[in-house]
């Protein structure tokens, strides 16, 4: 039995991840046994305890891969909960350096988040505003850390000035103490500076490649002195990992930070702390993990150094709370994880890339926006439209950031039309409310939205009128009410009721009575504009804001087009300055006529061209056009590619849109998903970077996103198109009303994917040992499916059921595509009747059990009465149609499969589920089960001497 309580411990050391928890451990002076959690405690964190100089110290990781403020946040209120003796904190870990003339940080550095300026030494560099000459200034107060801590931090700086620290020293006792540490925590030899410019090549693993021309030159340390060096001054904590030199280098000069980092900004809110950081790397694209061993010991060693003279007396004060307590933060994280915003920083993230310098400049001298960014002619709401490809979306990010940093509250959401489909007028909904919630600091918007939530019932809220109701509450909370608003909605033809966005959104601030001003942009839809029309003739006799209307015209951007044509040939290195590069801006800036988006594809598709010969071959033949665009970037892109690598480029144009056929899941093509469909179409071996291997075949169509399916996820990429026309351009090839010889090779499945996908999918559940990892954990575990990871189950699963609800085959396919269908089909068959199905049937069994079988019903069903129609003879001008014979004998065997499981699913069941339960065998109980035993005997007639 441990010595110690809960109450005894005083101090917390907060890592990130692994390799941080072992070097923060391993600075430990005493291991403590574990303790007990109480029976009711929520706390799901993981301790290791121990002493460090006189105190007793808790030590605590995030969840593995589940990195950023708001994970932090989440370990912190939990810990608050459990040891409610604490006093302060030490976040350590590391970061990306932000090197300067008048900060010489090096890799293997140590910076210490210390008060500068305004700041408590931790700023948040998402939000600020822009002051005198551009400056940027956070808008928002992060705690400084506690008063023990500063004095503490002066009495040792005060010690090193006069004896040199002892971080070395204590590196050295790590590895004596514990000599397996000795190679990944090694200090290596190797540090160097690329200019901030300087890309890292694609696909390069280390910097062997990198032009040494590009380093910046440094002098080496004096030798004879220690060559590590701890730096004093502000670190900027974010929900983006920072790696790119001149982001970097934009963001120290604005915010005067010394390094970069993703979890303090959740925490020193919630927890009187101090953050530090070993550097081990430069935030720019030549990261690499060599240097994050000795980085995260080095910071490890100097929170040891620091603890060692911090006055014992500290453990007879009371503990100090900061902001809400821990069952107001409980209460607000659950209320966020019904409402699950979508990734909205992510988006603007994204789009923010798209723009130059000075590329949307053009914007600012209208009246319309002039307007719209001052208050001083009160309410007003502005639309913006334009034809596709014209820059709306960029010049929402553009718009949004000036906001931002002028010190306006922004609300925004960018609605989109991607391969999981459009975005619904709820998911905007509760976004804004999440982003309404995170400025309001007060109890009672809180409270009101956990009621909400509880009534609702719901696991995520999904309801438009409850969330309707939601909005108008939260736009009356007086501390929020007192201040105007900015609200922006981007893309409203992207959003499967734009219209009904568009007014909810007008009446609900209408009738707030407080000031706003509101964005909406879109293309010019005809029920949108006859929303706008009708607004407009209202709003003056009603009292309503007042409508501004702005139209972007080809001929309204033409001169900032041409102008990034310009800046961006200037940065092709072999052509800028010769005649070449001449004609090329010449040809482009005539052929853009005023399109963003086709400047930009045109002058990637040149990038990527190895030779002045094939530039100057391409610009004889420039396309005219989108439509054209992309049928010469499919050619040139299958002109790159091998045999085996354009079957692979055909795969992932295969499952890049999701929107036909993934209900569950991600509906997104991220690396898990990847994996599998490289996996399976590579003969069943492994690629080493799915994701990098996407970029190399298809970059010039396809883009690299980050994603979060809420806010307090993790942060993943996802494949996507580059823009939502190349989605348009890659449906219409699935409807084969041109000629063949028209259409892509890479896309020359499309009119089959169903089946395509379906082929992938009996791979999984045939050979994926993810798959069986799966299943073996749910049959360990099978109370267990929230917390299990389910890979790509959904996807795969769903690609499966898409096959199952054809009812024929597509039109005008040729013979290769007929030829294709017949082996899919028969694979099919062979699937139904096999082993491996059992795979599947099971996980399905045991996934869909806890909502009796209310989604398996739903997808049994269409699945029979897809067979069904596939069985029944049908006629064309009176003739009977024969479909391919393969296909009739799929559709009879899935009749007769979809028969017998209706019937099994209805009548069996998990036994450990009847049991723990006591429900009667059959569940006869159960509404969906009789419905499901009534379904097999229906359509169990149909199949009889089908089959021969």
């Amino acid at each position: 039995m441990s010595l110690w309580t809960r109450d005894d411990y005083t101090a917390v050391w907060i890592c990130a991840i692994p390799l941080e928890l072992a070097a923060a451990c391993a600075m430990l002076d005493e291991r403590h046994d574990p303790l007990p959690l109480d029976p009711d405690s929520r706390d799901t964190n993981n301790y290791v305890l121990g002493r460090v100089g006189s105190h007793n110290t808790v030590v605590a990781c995030l969840p593995y891969g589940v990195t950023g403020t708001v994970s932090a946040a989440r370990v912190v209120n939990q810990m608050l909960a459990t040891f409610k003796r604490i006093k302060f904190g030490l976040m350590i870990g590391i970061g990306g350096g932000a090197p300067s003339e008048r900060h010489d940080i090096r890799l293997g550095d140590v910076v210490v988040g210390s008060p500068t300026g305004l700041f408590g030494g931790v700023v948040q560099y998402d939000f600020g505003k822009t002051v005198q000459r551009g400056r940027f200034q956070r808008t928002g107060m992060l705690n400084k850390p506690p008063e023990v801590l500063l004095t503490a931090l002066s009495n040792l700086q005060a010690r090193h000035l006069m004896e040199g620290h002892r971080v070395e020293s204590s590196l050295e006792e790590m590895v004596r103490k514990y000599p397996p540490m000795s190679f990944q925590y090694a200090r290596p030899t190797t540090d160097v500076l690329y200019r901030a410019d300087y890309e890292h090549p694609e696909n390069q693993p280390t910097c062997a490649s990198c032009d040494t021309a590009q380093l910046v030159p440094r002098p080496p340390r004096p030798l004879g002195v220690s060559q590590l060096r701890i730096h004093y001054g502000l670190i900027a904590s974010g929900d983006q990992v920072v790696k790119h030199g001149r982001m970097r280098d934009q963001l120290r000069e604005e915010l005067d930070v010394l390094c970069f980092e993703m979890e303090a900004a959740g925490l020193v809110d919630s927890l009187p702390c101090l953050v530090i950081r070993g550097i081990s790397d430069y935030a720019d694209s030549h990261k690499n993990d060599m240097w994050q061993g000795y980085a995260a010991a080095a910071a490890a060693a100097y929170a040891k150094e620091l603890m060692h003279v911090i006055p014992v007396a500290i453990s007879e004060r009371q503990p100090v709370r900061v902001g809400a307590d821990s069952s107001t933060s409980e209460m607000r994280f659950k209320v966020q994880q019904w409402l699950s915003p979508a990734s909205f920083k992510d988006d603007l993230y994204n789009h923010q890339k798209e723009y130059m310098d000075g590329s949307c400049d053009w914007a600012l001298e209208r009246p319309e926006i002039a307007s719209f960014q001052s208050f001083s002619d009160g309410s007003e709401i502005l639309s913006i439209r334009g034809p596709p490809g014209i820059g709306k979306s960029t010049l929402t990010a553009f718009l949004i950031r000036r906001l931002i940093d002028a010190g306006h509250s922004v609300l925004y959401f960018f609605c989109k039309d991607t391969e999981g489909g459009k975005s619904k007028p709820y998911q905007a909904l509760r976004t804004i409310i999440s982003q309404i919630l995170a400025a309001e600091d007060g109890q009672d918007l809180v409270s009101w939205l956990d009621k909400v939530r509880l009534e609702s019932g719901q696991r995520q809220a999904e309801s438009f009128a409850t969330l309707h109701d939601s909005f108008c509450h939260a736009l009356a909370v007086r501390s929020v009410s007192e201040r105007p608003i900015y609200l922006v909605v981007d893309a409203l033809d992207e959003c499967q009721d734009g219209r009904l966005l568009a007014s909810t959104l007008t009446a609900a601030l209408n009738a707030s009575k407080r000031p706003f001003k509101l964005l909406l942009t879109s293309r010019e839809e005809p029920d949108l504009l006859e929303f706008f029309q009708k607004y407009k003739e209202h709003s003056s006799e009603a009292g309503l804001a007042a409508l501004h209307e702005l139209t972007i015209l080809p001929l309204t951007i033409q001169a900032p087009v041409v102008a990034y044509v310009k800046q961006r040939v200037a940065h092709f290195q072999h052509i800028r300055a010769t005649p070449l590069g001449q004609q090329v801006f010449n040809n482009v800036s005539a052929a853009s006529d005023g399109s963003w988006l086709y400047a930009k594809l045109i002058l990637d598709e040149i990038e990527r061209l190895p030779s002045p010969v094939s530039i100057a071959r391409h610009l004889k033949n420039i396309p005219t056009g989108l439509v054209q665009l992309y049928h010469t970037i499919f050619a040139t892109v299958e002109k790159s590619l091998s045999p085996a690598e354009l079957y692979l480029a055909q795969q992932l144009f295969i499952w890049i849109d999701m929107k036909d056929f993934v209900l569950v899941g991600r509906n997104a093509l991220d690396r898990d998903v990847l994996d599998i469909v490289f996996q399976a179409a590579n003969d069943g071996d492994e690629v080493f970077d799915s994701i990098g291997l996407a970029r190399k075949l298809c970059s010039p169509l396809i883009t690299l996103k980050s994603s979060r399916k809420s806010e307090e996820t993790e942060t993943s990429v996802i494949v996507s198109f580059v823009h939502h026309t190349a989605m348009q351009f890659v449906r219409q090839s699935a409807v084969r009303n041109t000629p063949s010889m028209s259409i892509p090779v890479i896309l020359k499945p499309q009119p089959l994917k169903a089946l395509h996908r379906a082929s992938t999918a009996m791979w999984y559940f045939r050979e994926s040992k993810k798959c069986m990892k799966l299943l073996q954990g749910l049959a360990k575990e099978p109370d267990n499916t929230d917390t299990l990871e389910p890979g790509a189950y959904f996807e795969m699963a769903y690609a499966l059921w898409g096959a199952f609800y054809l009812d024929t085959l597509p039109e005008q396919l040729d013979d290769d595509d007929l030829q294709q269908a017949s082996k899919l089909c028969t694979q099919l068959t062979e699937f139904l009747l096999s082993a491996p199905c059992l795979r599947w049937v099971e996980l399905a069994i045991i996934i869909n059990y806890r909502w009796g079988y209310v989604h398996l019903f739903n997808n049994v069903t269409a699945a029979l009465r897809a067979a069904e129609a596939a069985v029944k003879p049908r006629f064309d001008h009176g003739h009977e149609k024969k479909d391919l014979a393969a296909f009739q004998v799929f559709s009879v065997v899935r009749l007769e499969f979809f028969a017998d499981f209706a019937y099994v699913i209805s009548c069996t069941g998990p036994a450990y589920r009847r049991r723990s339960l006591a429900m009667p065998d059959g569940f006869g109980s159960r509404p969906a089960a009789m419905s499901l035993m009534r379904l097999g005997n229906k359509w169990a007639h149909l199949y009889t001497n089908k089959i021969g």
